[in-house]
């Protein structure tokens, strides 16, 4: 793949011929086009399988992968790619093309900001989870009982998310998550992350488990 400024014509986008115009990031690009072929390989037929696992599951919380990968966003690859090659590579399970999504390692927010201590959750009361995590005092990655909390839940059988973002600070030590009615009786994952209170640094999230919701 070749980079340009100014092409034959000037700068372009889609195909032309045997050759495709494309810009990422503000730069141009110019790639032949691939053969093609009906008879993909079992490789193929498997990478296509994660890739179609993987990428709507991160679509639906994109919003909590912008800011918890940026810091891993570098020329040409953004938070989403980031987080979509973590993924593809730890966090599917199963024999292709049957794959499914590995939970615990999930992750929604990757940083150096202190995380969660001793993490737990539990079914409460009506269409609601707890969350709780122990309150610091001291820290050693720039973390603060100022920090607030962001909780993430899916529920697989409704294949839905739920999440909460900066409602709670770190000091609280819990935090009640109500959930819509369509996870009652559903099992639903559960993980929690920090990000400091100026939004500009955030810790690793953490998986905590599953639960049932009443």
């Amino acid at each position: 793949m070749g980079k340009y400024k100014k092409g034959i014509l000037g700068n372009f986008r889609g195909k032309v011929g045997t050759v495709v115009g494309s810009i990422w990031n503000g730069v141009h690009y110019l790639r032949s086009l691939g053969d093609y072929t009906d008879n993909p390989t079992t490789a193929q037929l498997n990478a296509r399988a994660k890739v179609s696992l993987v990428m709507p599951f991160l679509a639906e919380i994109k919003t909590l992968i912008n800011q918890g990968w940026a810091s891993r966003e570098k020329k040409g690859l953004t938070a989403m790619n980031a987080a979509s090659s973590h993924h593809l590579k730890n966090a599917v399970s199963g024999v292709g093309p049957l794959y499914t999504i590995n939970y615990p390692q999930v992750v929604f927010s990757v940083g150096g900001l202190d995380g969660v201590e001793l993490p737990d959750v539990a079914t409460g009361a009506g269409l609601s989870i707890d969350f709780t995590w122990t309150p610091q005092t001291t820290f050693m990655g720039g973390g603060s009982a100022t920090d607030k909390a962001t909780m993430l839940l899916y529920c697989p059988l409704e294949d839905k998310f739920v999440y909460s973002i900066g409602l709670i600070a770190r000091s609280a030590g819990e935090y009640n998550m109500l959930v819509p009615s369509l996870f009652s009786g559903n099992m639903v994952h559960a993980w929690i992350g920090f990000v400091s209170a100026d939004g500009k640094l955030v810790s690793d999230s953490a998986y905590i488990g599953a639960v049932p919701v009443a």
